[in-house]
């Protein structure tokens, strides 16, 4: 960490590829713009504006195919923050599947400016301001919690298309046509597909596809279950044609990720 306080940040305006590694400290990552490859103990997923990932100690992650990908991350050292008992249940624990959601436009701009002023007094070697920015990180928590994508955000254009992102991860084994996602957002399937396509470099169909190999990647890896079993669970009624879209996404096929596993 690059700073004495056990709070700081780092903004990558924007982030670069950047090889697998590891910290010895928390992360929490906050895209505040553009879109790239975040690839998480060996598991890929799409990053996006307003999508907020928390990264544990142990975990290994990197960032590829990155385009104009500005990040605001926020570290810590959980051990030694004063933090309040309340704070945990705004936070993703051991057991949750999901460490990350999207956020609503209001709530990223709040939470930004929170993150330009814990900036400033996390780089104070000051007791006050050691102080001030756990303070300031706790109010961050809350907020990312509370901004949380739902139906009542629906008030603009961009929670919309937001807020279809965070559908099709949610229920990506049972989403198909893109009239279904636009009528739930109340937008055209044109302009759902043009915004979509801004915000992820993906149009409707290769998010789809991508969303549901990339919880299949995770299954393959870490779990028995069959390849044929996982592709139903994802979405998909026949395997060869799992098998087929899993390749175009990741250049290499179910059976052949699971075998370099075993490998390792």
């Amino acid at each position: 960490m690059n700073s004495n306080s056990p709070v700081t940040t780092e903004l990558r305006a924007p982030q670069e590829p950047f090889p697998e590694h590891a910290h010895s400290f928390e992360e929490i990552i906050i895209v505040s713009d553009g879109c790239g490859t975040h690839v998480m103990n060996d598991v890929p997923m799409s990053l996006s504006k307003n999508y907020v990932c928390f990264i544990k100690k142990e975990d290994r992650h990197l960032y590829d195919r990155v385009d104009a990908l500005y990040l605001s991350n926020i570290l810590f050292e959980k051990d030694k923050l004063q933090l309040s008992s309340d704070l945990k249940r705004f936070m993703p624990n051991e057991a949750d599947k999901e460490m990350g959601w999207f956020i609503n436009e209001s709530t990223a701009q709040s939470v930004r400016k929170l993150i330009e002023r814990l900036d400033i007094e996390s780089h104070i070697d000051s007791e006050e301001s050691r102080m001030i920015s756990q303070f300031i990180f706790q109010q961050i928590i809350v907020e990312l919690w509370r901004g949380k994508i739902k139906d009542v955000d629906l008030i603009n254009h961009g929670d919309k298309v937001i807020y279809a992102l965070s559908h099709i991860r949610q229920h990506f084994a049972d989403v198909n046509e893109i009239n279904e996602v636009a009528d739930a957002v109340k937008l055209s399937s044109r302009q759902l597909t043009n915004s979509i396509k801004k915000l992820t470099g993906m149009n409707f169909n290769q998010y789809l596809h991508y969303t549901r190999t990339s919880k299949a990647f995770s299954d393959i890896l870490y779990t028995d279950q069959s390849i044929t079993d996982i592709a139903f669970r994802v979405g998909y009624q026949d395997s060869n044609y799992f098998s087929t879209k899993f390749k175009q996404v990741f250049k290499q096929t179910p059976r052949e990720t699971r075998m370099r596993q075993y490998e390792s």
